[in-house]
């Protein structure tokens, strides 16, 4: 478009010479803009972006289950401290209350989310949505449901959000709760090595080829660098779900012989 006004602009005030110049000086403004353009396009979430989208799908998940706890209110300000420090995290904390007031459009948040971060970026909020609904040592149906509605609007896969679901629930000390004909409240706990195939997406009637395939895949998806750019904790944080991953792994292979 420039390289057009250029041409124009240097015919009329410059002939010929005018117009060759004029080509130059569009083009170079051309490619400045449609850098830009792409950058913008493909930005992945800044520390700031990353941070405000946490608190409010935080508030979401914590209002799922009608009660804002105290081992959820340690959850997220131990997070913040480690990420940002005490002062800033004073300061998110203090936000955190005010969101947690006010009522959002959480498919509509899920949406820019999407639409603005990468995938390994919306693994790892979804990885700290299960970690802050598991702190007060039991994670409820309500919650898991927010959850799970988090990761569709979000364009999370269904066996994205059930590896990740089964890394917290292959802690024995997590159970699901359920109502009884009596209406009253019951908890189950999940097989230890069924949420290990669950982890790594596959079924346990995978034969040693797929389950060695399955890990790849996800071990590459779920490197801590893929985000990295969002500071060394948020790396440390990736390192923890990448740390259960192997361990599942380890367990299959265990389980069947496997070297």
């Amino acid at each position: 478009m420039f390289r057009i006004i250029g041409i124009i602009l240097g015919v009329i005030f410059g002939g010929f010479w005018g117009a060759v110049a004029g080509y130059f000086i569009g083009s170079f403004i051309d490619k400045l803009v449609f850098s830009k353009i792409k950058i913008e396009h493909h930005r992945t979430y800044s520390r700031s972006d990353f941070s405000s989208t946490l608190l409010i799908l935080s508030a979401a998940v914590i209002k799922a289950d009608g009660r804002f706890v105290k081992s959820e209110l340690y959850y997220l300000k131990d997070y913040f401290i480690k990420t940002m420090g005490h002062a800033r995290a004073s300061v998110a904390m203090a936000e955190m209350q005010e969101i947690y007031q006010n009522n959002y459009d959480i498919p509509a948040i899920c949406t820019q989310l999407r639409k603005n971060s990468s995938i390994h970026e919306r693994l790892l909020i979804l990885q700290f949505l299960f970690g802050l609904a598991a702190a007060d040592g039991e994670m409820l149906n309500a919650e898991i449901l927010e959850i799970q509605n988090i990761a569709q609007w979000a364009g999370i896969s269904q066996n994205d959000f059930e590896s990740i679901k089964s890394m917290f629930l292959n802690n024995h000390q997590y159970y699901q709760q359920s109502t009884n004909s009596n209406g009253r409240s019951s908890y189950s706990s999940y097989d230890s090595l069924n949420n290990d195939y669950k982890i790594l997406e596959i079924s346990s009637d995978a034969t040693d080829d797929e389950v060695k395939k399955a890990y790849r895949s996800l071990a590459k998806k779920h490197h801590p660098d893929r985000v990295s750019h969002l500071g060394e904790d948020m790396r440390k944080a990736a390192e923890e779900k990448f740390a259960k991953l192997n361990q599942a792994y380890e367990n299959i292979k265990i389980s069947r012989g496997m070297k």
